[in-house]
C-alpha cells in the first residue's frame, strides 16, 4: 500500500535522462540531438509547440518508438542494457489517451493493471488509489459513463499502479474543462510527495506554470531552454517602467526625467514609459521625482510572461525581448 509519508532519501541521479536523442523517418527529423534531465521528486513540464517532438520522445523513453541515436537513462539503467525491461515496470505511462477498458468498472481496471505489473491484486492499494483520484464513491461504475475529466483521472490511478518511481503523462489536460484541469493539477502536485516524479507534455502554458516545478522547452526537436519559470524568464525583460503621477505633476515629471537623461518611449495621460540605463532601478526613479517634490503614484516594470518567453524561444533564431504583458510592483 502507498505510503503518505514523504519519501525517504533516494539517489540523486536524475531518474530520467537524455543525451543526443533522435528520431528520423526518412528524410524528416522528429527528434534532433534532443539532451536533457529532470531532477527527482520534481513535476517536470515538457512543452513545445505542434510538432516539436514531445510525443514522440515519451515514446522513445518508454521504448514504444526506436531512436535512430543517442542515449536514454531511467532509473540508472541506459537503454539497451538487459534489466531495461525491468526498469519500465517502475515507470507508469499515459500516452495519448487513458489506457481504460469500458466494459471493466473502474475497480476492475485498476485490478487488471494490478495483474499485469505485479502478477497479484493489491486490494488495498486500488482502494487508495480511488480515493486519491476522487472516484472511490464511482469506484463500481464502468467509466463509458464518466466524464472526461474522470477518466483522465482514472488513467492517471491505472499509471500508479505499483508505485512507479517515474510517471509519463502526455497531455492530461487535454480537452478538459476549467475544473477537470485544476483536478489534474491538485493530483500530479501530490505525487513528488509519494516519491514520484513526474514528467507531463502540455500546450497549455499558464496551466504548466502553475502545475510543474521545471521546464524542458523544446522546438524543432531540440531542447532551446530548460530550468525553473523564474530562470526561463530571467534575462528575458526589457528594462521599462512604467511611472504614473498625478495631473498636476506631469509636466514637471517630465522635465525631471528628460533632464535626467531617461528616454521617455510613450506617455499615456499621465503614466510616463521610461527605459532608463540598466543600472537604474524603480527606486532611484523614486528618489529623483521626490527630490523635486513629485510623488509618483506607481512605477511599475513590466513582465514577460511565459507565452512571450516560449514564443521567443520557438519561433526566433536569437534571444530578443519580448512584449510585456503583466507588470510587478516595485515601488
Amino acid at each position: 500500500m502507498r505510503s503518505t509519508e514523504p519519501p525517504a532519501a533516494t539517489s540523486s541521479v536524475s531518474p530520467c535522462e537524455v543525451r543526443h536523442l533522435s528520431k528520423r523517418y526518412g528524410a524528416h527529423t522528429v527528434v534532433d540531438d534532443l539532451t536533457f534531465s529532470i531532477p527527482r521528486n520534481h513535476v517536470v513540464g515538457l512543452i513545445g509547440p505542434n510538432g516539436a517532438g514531445k510525443t514522440t520522445t515519451m515514446k522513445m523513453l518508454l521504448g514504444l518508438v526506436r531512436p535512430s541515436g543517442g542515449d536514454i537513462s531511467l532509473l540508472d539503467q541506459t537503454l539497451g542494457e538487459p534489466r531495461w525491461g525491468d526498469v519500465l515496470k517502475r515507470v507508469g505511462s499515459m500516452i495519448e489517451a487513458p489506457p481504460i477498458y469500458d466494459r471493466l468498472t473502474a475497480r476492475q481496471n485498476l485490478q487488471y493493471q494490478s495483474l499485469a505489473v505485479s502478477g497479484s491484486i493489491d486490494d488495498a492499494e486500488i482502494g487508495e488509489l480511488l480515493r486519491l483520484v476522487d472516484l472511490a464513491d464511482r469506484a463500481d461504475d464502468r467509466p463509458r459513463g464518466y466524464s472526461l475529466g474522470m477518466r483522465q483521472r482514472l488513467g492517471i490511478a491505472i499509471t500508479l499502479v505499483g508505485q512507479p518511481e517515474l510517471v509519463i503523462l502526455d497531455e492530461p489536460g487535454n480537452g478538459l474543462d476549467p475544473a477537470g484541469i485544476i483536478e489534474i493539477r491538485n493530483l500530479m502536485g501530490r505525487l513528488p510527495e509519494m516519491g514520484t516524479t513526474v514528467l507531463v507534455s502540455s500546450h497549455q502554458l499558464a496551466e504548466v506554470q502553475q502545475a510543474c516545478d521545471q521546464l524542458v522547452i523544446l522546438a524543432n526537436g531540440r531542447t532551446v531552454a530548460q530550468g525553473t519559470t523564474a530562470q526561463i524568464l530571467s534575462g528575458r525583460a526589457q528594462h521599462i517602467f512604467h511611472v504614473t503621477v498625478d495631473d498636476s505633476d506631469a509636466q514637471r515629471a517630465s522635465e525631471a526625467l528628460r533632464t535626467a537623461g531617461f528616454a521617455v518611449v510613450d506617455r499615456i495621460d499621465t503614466t510616463f514609459v521610461i527605459e532608463p540605463p540598466r543600472s537604474v532601478g524603480g527606486r532611484d526613479l523614486n528618489c529623483l521625482l521626490a527630490s523635486d517634490g513629485i510623488y509618483a503614484s506607481a512605477i511599475n516594470q513590466p513582465l514577460v510572461s511565459l507565452e512571450d518567453a516560449f514564443l521567443d524561444l520557438v519561433q526566433q533564431p536569437e534571444p530578443v525581448h519580448a512584449t510585456a504583458t503583466h507588470t510587478q510592483e516595485v515601488a
